[in-house]
């Protein structure tokens, strides 16, 4: 007797060209929407000079959402979030006296926003040890209720900026022990966003070498030419709880969520340390050093930015990559501009050829202007992908 054998290829083809034909098709399952729920976000502080609190529904694919670029002003908005407006928001005090807030779009003229709600108490007056309740009622009658008890401790001020070179120093850090602190968040800001962690002590090393554990490609916490803020603030349990748990992409279970009614955070953070670092490193590089615009009186008096401070960020650890690159750069004063003065840049040089992410503020998020360039001698020469060019920078002796 002969044995037929077929080929696994040719077997899955034959399976394939049967299920054709007898029209097999996949079951479809259709996935009911999950209930949208209210979520808050609000933590009281000594150090803010009123208090918020951020409303908005969870998603459910029942609304599509197309949102403009962010705005800190309509963060709800902005941010492509379901605003929940119209509620009636209520802080109990310790003394038992009710207090109302207003949503900021009731009282702005653009009309933005929306779901953030104001109370006028200044930080200065929030009682230490003491339990605030909030209450919230929407305009379908739901209502959500949480409570936080604000932790002891002098809010510190902004102290004066302090030079940190990256490459040999340490920041040292130790405070007294807060009344009602269930732990202490340690906060830098970054341009890949802020590092943060808890810790459970009251003091800390900082080494100028940190890598930053919440970016995937590790980079360093501190940049040369930046300005960062390092804060260390006491947080009450529920500010605590809620940013160590996680939440489950697939469940949404995990959170510690406290908030009877719905979800979120009603919590209370009193900041002990405020220090801002002006980093800075070690340069030998060409490309390394500050550099002002130059050119005819015409040319200078029309460029929209006027000087570039320049920092070998980290070399390239393989042949033939870039080198990365940050600093600052400055903007020209215009009629109606409203942002920053100097601002952060971000960038790559390899050999010669530069190219420069010209940030918004000091946020790797947000890209204004990007210039290519390529350095000769003590002249780097290129142009905007925006503005134009050429444009000549030369090194400030």
């Amino acid at each position: 007797m002969r044995v037929c054998e077929l080929s696994s290829s040719r077997a899955v083809g034959l399976v394939a060209a049967a299920m054709l034909v007898a029209g097999c098709e996949f079951e479809r399952v259709g996935i009911p929407r999950t209930e949208a729920f209210v979520a808050m976000h609000a933590v009281l502080s000594p150090s803010a000079a009123t208090q918020v609190v951020l409303l908005e529904r969870t998603r459910n694919g029942s609304v599509f959402l197309l949102a403009p670029p962010f705005d800190l002003a309509d963060p709800v908005v902005s941010d492509e979030g379901i605003a929940e407006t119209g509620a009636l928001v209520r802080l109990v005090t310790p003394a038992g006296d009710t207090l109302l807030a207003r949503e900021d779009n009731t009282v702005r003229g653009d009309g933005k926003g929306q779901g953030i709600y104001r109370f006028s108490v200044p930080g200065s007056t929030l009682q230490r040890g003491a339990t605030y309740r909030l209450v919230v009622q929407t305009t379908k009658g739901e209502t959500l209720t949480a409570g936080t008890t604000v932790p002891g401790g002098e809010a510190d001020t902004l102290r004066d900026a302090a030079g940190f070179d990256r490459s040999r120093d340490t920041i040292e850090l130790s405070w007294a022990d807060a009344a009602g602190a269930r732990a202490y968040l340690v906060r830098i800001e970054t341009p890949f966003g802020p590092r943060t962690f808890f810790t459970g002590g009251t003091s800390l090393r900082l080494p100028g070498d940190l890598r930053n554990t919440d970016v995937d490609e590790l980079p360093h916490v501190f940049f040369p030419g930046f300005p960062q803020a390092v804060t260390v603030s006491a947080v009450d349990s529920n500010f605590y709880d809620w940013y160590r748990s996680s939440n489950n992409s697939l469940t949404g279970a995990g959170l510690i969520n406290r908030v009877e009614g719905g979800l979120g955070l009603f919590g209370s953070i009193v900041r002990l340390h405020l220090q801002e670092l002006r980093v800075v490193t070690p340069q030998t590089e060409p490309v390394a050093g500050t550099f002002h615009v130059s050119g005819t009186p015409l040319e200078v008096s029309t460029t929209p930015y006027l000087r570039l401070d320049l920092f070998v960020e980290s070399k390239a650890t393989r042949a033939g990559q870039p080198d990365a690159l940050s600093g600052s750069y400055d903007v020209r004063p215009r009629f109606g501009y409203a942002g920053c003065l100097e601002c952060g840049l971000l960038g790559t040089v390899n050999g010669d050829r530069i190219q420069l992410a010209l940030l918004r503020d000091w946020t790797a998020q947000d890209t204004v202007e990007v210039f290519t360039g390529e350095l000769r001698g003590d002249t780097i020469v290129g142009s905007y992908r925006g503005f134009g060019g050429p444009v000549r920078f030369v090194r400030h002796q």
